[in-house]
């Protein structure tokens, strides 16, 4: 069996409970074992080796399912907080499975047997592999769970049946190092007890689009992370679910839904993480663009150090960067007012501009402003290839090219992505892409420029992202390309939409709480939908954060409004005006979702949200990880891997919006398409075979008729001219709340609204 990857669960613990500088200092590695099916059956996972390692410190341990649990459900350890583990687990595991007549009912004469612990040297070889018995831990056990007292629900006690006969069912199987003791001679009991079927390795795999073989965590003191991995066993779906410390598993049994050919690919025409695709772009390519493209004659290696040497106070490797701490509030370092971090160990990766590798390109034009003021987002991710841990983002604004067309304007870049889906070859896609995005005029862009240009990341345009784990905790941090003289610069700025969470306590003293309070009341319009894809809390400049944390508070908007009785009822009565049943605090944990960082990276996963909505969980912490591995069945190509919150809630959703605006798109029935319904806030029109909807516009049956959606998929014949807003390059002399100002100003002037109904300042 091919090696399976694995996100794992963290939550505080201690090693001694009389010291709580431990309690700070330690955290529980939690791993699931045992699950019951949705039909009863019951799955557990054998012979499982996990290798654990300490990126800060380059200490491997191993976990082993063979080792005596106490528990057959979960499986712990203690490790350091504050530091980088990668979790692998090794070749050689498989499932046993019981099912409901497999399992015995106990039998009145279990008692029989001594639990043995015959086997226990079934250690060697390139794979571990357990001897004697079914299991050697199992030798001898019978009667274990049921002993004597009848049927248990679930019916998994029949432990001693097959085992008792001592090495004949697995024993020696594989190369085994050292002749231990092998069987044993407990009788296990003579009643019905029966045995698991070990599932054959050939009808077992391993979903590798949702767990990779190797994934990664930062374990902080006192904080919950999540797990989640899946299997496949023919049609069964099995999946072993997320949780807090005693965390639940669940093996769902109900065939895969097999999309039916020509299905629009999101992973081509919204996401591409092929590897071979993404290696058509380096990192120095993409900064040498922003550097030299408009005529400019930029460093693309001072502009990169600029960047990560903002993390440090003055003067830094980087004497001219902008620094930590060059802005103070109350002699405080700050951005915006608010408290930032300095002196980081991220000015570690000065210099390190050809040590990160694409991983993604993005395709955003669900943010083009719904008059076609500008066309939406272009973006590629970047990550380092060497610890410590740290992505890059690179946030494009695309100009129209036709402002005279309106939103039809932005219509070849539509098509341009769409017609990625037909090009098989991964190689001819990044090529394409990369002329997109480098030089411009790519086939059916001929009028576009280059997206990544300076004007096209700057003040009232796009931005570059940081998601940096170089020390604890980790943090988002946003910047803005500006002219210093005639220098291209990087300046740090506010980060977009997360607002600061102390703004949500009315006893807090920020100077800017009264008025983001009530900026509130009127952003939580953007969370009312039960639609994720299209949540957003957009905020006023002034709220926002210096940068967005994972310190499981700042961001917490929940907990700072627990000490807020007068905002809550504000909420609570805007709630009440516009008929809602939303409670303030489903309002707290939307906004911590939908418009912060850290919320839709991590901490505002897996929270219910209201309404029977309850957020994806969280496998890692940024949406595409960085290691490569296998795209699906196919072993040639290697991808790396989308989150489950991009796979099962934003790229269906975005696909929506794509096919709605601009259609040439045949939707997945198996994601549903989104959670809208007819054509205003989700659905594909009559694209399912449901057509006549509310706006569909199109019969029943059209699989998306020329009026699919039934909102804008037919030209007007004289289109609504957009507004044309010229983005000059800001001046990195300016203070940033006037930088800030002018962002909004220009936000404004786009219109109130994206084509994907958000805000038109959100860029989330």
């Amino acid at each position: 069996m091919a090696g399976m990857g694995l996100t794992t669960l963290i939550a505080c613990s201690s090693d001694r409970g009389d010291k709580p500088s431990d309690e700070q200092r330690t955290g529980t590695l939690a791993l699931p074992l045992r699950t019951v099916s949705s039909t009863g059956k019951v799955y557990f996972l054998r012979n499982a080796f996990f290798q654990i390692q300490n990126f800060n410190t380059g200490d491997v341990q191993f976990l082993s399912t063979e080792e005596g649990l106490a528990d057959d459900s979960l499986l712990t350890i203690r490790l350091a907080a504050n530091a980088q583990y990668a979790v692998t687990l090794l070749d050689g595991w498989f499932l046993e499975r019981f099912d409901d007549e497999g399992g015995g009912s106990g039998g009145t004469t279990s008692m029989g047997g001594a639990p043995g612990t015959g086997g226990g040297a079934g250690f060697g070889g390139k794979t571990p592999v357990p001897i004697g018995g079914a299991f050697a831990q199992d030798v001898g056990s019978g009667g274990v769970f049921t002993a004597g007292e009848g049927p248990v629900d679930p019916p998994i006690a029949g432990k001693g049946g097959v085992s008792s006969t001592g090495g004949t069912a697995v024993g020696g199987v594989g190369p085994v190092a050292g002749s231990g003791p092998v069987g044993g001679t407990g009788t296990g009991g003579t009643g019905p007890v029966g045995s698991g079927v070990i599932i054959p390795s050939e009808r077992v795999r391993l979903v590798t689009e949702l767990t990779p073989e190797t994934q990664f965590v930062f374990i902080e003191p006192q904080s919950d992370n999540f797990i989640n991995y899946h299997f496949r066993v023919g049609d069964e779906v099995i999946e072993f679910n997320k949780g807090n410390l005693h965390i639940s598993i669940t093996v769902d049994d109900v065939p895969a839904c097999i999309p039916p050919e020509g299905v629009t690919k999101p992973q081509r025409v919204l996401l591409d993480t092929n590897l071979t695709t993404t290696s058509a772009v380096s990192l120095r390519d993409a900064f040498s663009a922003l550097s030299t493209n408009g005529g400019l004659a930029g460093n693309p290696e001072l502009l990169f150090n600029e960047i990560y040497d903002s993390f440090a106070s003055a003067p830094g490797k980087v004497p001219q960067a902008k620094h930590c701490g060059d802005e103070t509030t109350d002699g405080q370092p700050s951005l915006n007012g608010f408290p930032i971090d300095c002196d980081r160990s991220e000015s570690v990766q000065v210099g390190r501009l050809d040590g990160f590798r694409a991983s993604a390109f993005v395709n955003r034009i669900d943010l083009a402003a719904a008059n076609g003021a500008h066309c939406g987002q272009q973006r590629m991710i970047f990550a380092a290839q060497s610890f410590p841990r740290s992505l890059m983002i690179l946030e494009a604004q695309v100009p129209n090219p036709h402002p005279e067309l309106g939103i039809e304007g932005c219509r070849p870049l539509a098509e341009f992505w769409i017609a990625q889906d037909a090009i098989d070859d991964p190689s001819e896609r990044g090529e394409r892409l990369r002329q997109a995005f480098l030089v411009g005029g790519a086939p059916g862009l001929e009028d576009f420029g280059p997206f990544f240009r300076a004007e096209n990341l700057t003040v009232g345009s796009g931005q570059i992202r940081l998601n940096t784990f170089n020390s604890g905790p980790w943090t988002l941090r946003e910047f803005k390309l500006a002219l210093d003289g005639d220098t291209l610069s990087a300046i740090p700025f506010p980060v977009a939409e997360s607002p600061n969470g102390f703004l949500w306590d009315e006893n807090s003293g920020l100077p800017q709480g009264e008025a983001c309070r009530e900026n509130f009341l009127t952003a939580l319009d953007g969370v009312l939908t039960n639609d994720m894809s299209v949540m957003a809390f957009v905020v006023d400049g002034a709220c926002r954060n210096s940068e967005s944390r994972n310190d499981f508070f700042t961001e917490d908007y929940q907990s700072h409004l627990k000490s807020s009785p007068g905002f809550r009822s504000q909420l609570e009565d805007k709630l009440l005006s516009v008929g809602s049943s939303l409670s303030p605090e489903n309002i707290a944990s939307r906004a911590r979702f939908a418009g912060s960082c850290i919320g839709c990276h991590m901490e505002g996963r897996g929270l219910s949200l209201g309404d029977g909505v309850v957020s994806p969980g969280a496998q890692d912490f940024p949406m595409v990880v960085e290691v490569p591995t296998q795209c699906g069945d196919d072993p040639s190509e290697s991808c790396f891997l989308p989150s489950n919150a991009l796979t099962d809630v934003f790229l269906p959703g975005r696909m929506n919006v794509l096919a709605r605006t601009f259609g040439n798109v045949v939707p997945n029935p198996c994601d549903g398409g989104g959670s809208g319904t007819g054509g205003t806030s989700g659905g594909f029109g009559g694209s399912f075979g449901t057509g006549g909807g509310v706006g569909t516009g199109g019969g029943v049956g059209t699989a998306g008729a020329p009026s699919m959606g039934g909102t804008g998929m037919i030209p007007p014949d004289k289109p609504e001219p957009a507004p044309v807003i010229d983005i000059e390059l800001a001046s990195a002399e300016e203070p940033v709340d006037q930088l800030r100002e002018e962002d909004a100003e220009i936000r404004q002037e786009y219109g109130d609204v994206t084509i994907s109904g958000k805000s038109a300042a959100s860029t989330h």
